[in-house]
C-alpha cells in the first residue's frame, strides 16, 4: 500500500492546481508563456504527437483518458512543470537526480510510474519532469509547514505556495482558453469571463481539493 506521502506526491504531479491567471496575450509562434518562458506552438504539437504515439503503443485511446483535449492536458503539463521550476530556482528548493531515481524505485520502477503519467497528459520524455515537479511540490509544502499525513495542514500550506507562485504570470494563446485562477485551462466565455469546467475536467488532478488522491490506482 502506497505511504500517504506517495499519494500526495502523484497527485500533485498531476498538477491540477489553481495557479495565477493573465489574459495578456502571447507572441505569434507561441501557445504560452510561463513567467517569461516561451512554450513554442512547435513544441507542443511535437510533445502531442510523442503523447499520442505512447498512447497507441499502450493501446489506450483517448476516449478512455476522459480529458477533455489533448493538446490542452499536454500544454497544462507544460505549463506547470515551468512554473514551479522557476518558483525553485526562486526560493532555493533543490530536487536532485538522485531524489528523482529514489522516487521512481520505491514505486517499483518507471513502468509503474508510466501509466499514472500517461494518464494525465504527460508524454512520456516528460516523465521524470513530472515527478520532479512532484517532488518541488511536496518539498514546498513542507517549507510551509505542511504535515503530509495531515490534511488540513496541507491545504494551510496549499495556499501560502500558491500565493508565490502568483508571482510567475502564465499568458496562454486564446486558442487553448483562458487562464484561471481556480480551473487552469479553461474554454473561454462571453464577456470574459472563464466558461464553467468542462466535463472531464477533473480528470486532470486536484490534491487542493483532495491531497491524498493517488492517479496510480487501479493501474
Amino acid at each position: 500500500m502506497k505511504s500517504n506521502r506517495v499519494r500526495v506526491l502523484l497527485a500533485a504531479a498531476a498538477a491540477g492546481v489553481a495557479l495565477t491567471a493573465c489574459s495578456s496575450p502571447v507572441q505569434v509562434g507561441s501557445v504560452a508563456t510561463v513567467g517569461g518562458e516561451r512554450i513554442s506552438s512547435g513544441r507542443l504539437d511535437s510533445e502531442v504527437r510523442e503523447f499520442q504515439a505512447a498512447l497507441k503503443q499502450a493501446k489506450i485511446t483517448e476516449a478512455q483518458l476522459q480529458l477533455p483535449s489533448i493538446p490542452r492536458a499536454v500544454l497544462l503539463q507544460l505549463i506547470y512543470f515551468r512554473q514551479f521550476e522557476q518558483f525553485a530556482q526562486r526560493n532555493g528548493v533543490t530536487v536532485s537526480e538522485g531524489d528523482i531515481d529514489k522516487f521512481i524505485t520505491e514505486q517499483g520502477g518507471i513502468e509503474k510510474i508510466g501509466p499514472a503519467s500517461l494518464s494525465k497528459g504527460v508524454p512520456p520524455s516528460e516523465t521524470r519532469q513530472w515527478i520532479r515537479t512532484a517532488l518541488i511540490y511536496q518539498k514546498s509544502l513542507e517549507r510551509f509547514g505542511a504535515n503530509l499525513t495531515d490534511q488540513n495542514s496541507v491545504q494551510v500550506a496549499q495556499q501560502k505556495l500558491f500565493a508565490q507562485l502568483d508571482a510567475i504570470p502564465v499568458k496562454v494563446s486564446h486558442r487553448y482558453g483562458a487562464w484561471d485562477t481556480q480551473q487552469g485551462l479553461v474554454d473561454e466565455a462571453r464577456f470574459g469571463k472563464p466558461a464553467e469546467k468542462p466535463a472531464g475536467a477533473d480528470q486532470l488532478g486536484d490534491p487542493a481539493a483532495d491531497p491524498a488522491a493517488d492517479p496510480a490506482a487501479g493501474q
